[in-house]
């Protein structure tokens, strides 16, 4: 009896390997079909870039609905402030090579004022960036593969208040380019 109790012993071994064969072969199969599935995929963070700098932008021109003093000199926009208001913000275009050359910049900004009762007319502007792209974000969206190249953008619109209590429109569009990095063909 002793015999036979480790002959069934052995033969139970050897299914149980082809099982866990199996179950391996599935198991590393699986991980190699997510892992195709997730690097495969292009993925496109223009949009969420975008929306990132026109977030840091709102912040640096406006704490709590109050416009930050620095804009203003002698109570009226500062015109001087476009020459170094990136930098003040702590924002970098010096990202990727061609810096400074305006066709290689791969982002662009601009920060319109607007008075309440003339919402039409900025009454300041603030930029940087390659400005080249800003037509490109009223483009009509489609499916083709022109349209994916495009620049993607961000308006965000908000009001706020100067040190007087006087109410301004907002309005900023922001636009990230790197079509050749984020795009796949």
């Amino acid at each position: 009896m002793k015999e036979e109790i480790q002959m069934d012993k052995k033969g139970s071994d050897k299914i149980l390997s082809i099982y866990w064969f199996v179950i391996l072969t599935l198991v590393a199969g699986g991980i190699f079909a997510m892992v195709y599935v997730f690097y495969g995929a292009p993925s496109d963070v223009r949009e969420i870039e975008a929306n990132l700098l026109a977030q840091k932008l709102a912040d640096c021109v406006s704490k709590n609905g109050l416009i930050e003093e620095n804009l203003f000199l002698n109570g009226d926009f500062n015109p001087a402030i476009n020459s170094y208001f990136t930098d003040r913000c702590d924002i970098t275009f010096d990202v990727e090579e061609g810096y400074g050359d305006e066709e290689k910049i791969q982002y662009f900004y601009k920060i319109e004022f607007y008075e309440i009762k003339d919402v039409v007319n900025p009454l300041f502007v603030i930029s940087d960036g390659n400005l080249n792209w800003e037509s490109e974000c009223f483009i009509e969206k489609s499916n083709s593969k022109d349209y994916l190249r495009l620049v993607k953008c961000k308006e965000r619109r908000f009001y706020a208040v100067d040190k007087g209590q006087k109410q301004y429109l907002i309005k900023i569009l922001s636009g990230v380019g790197k079509s050749e990095k984020n795009v796949k063909q």
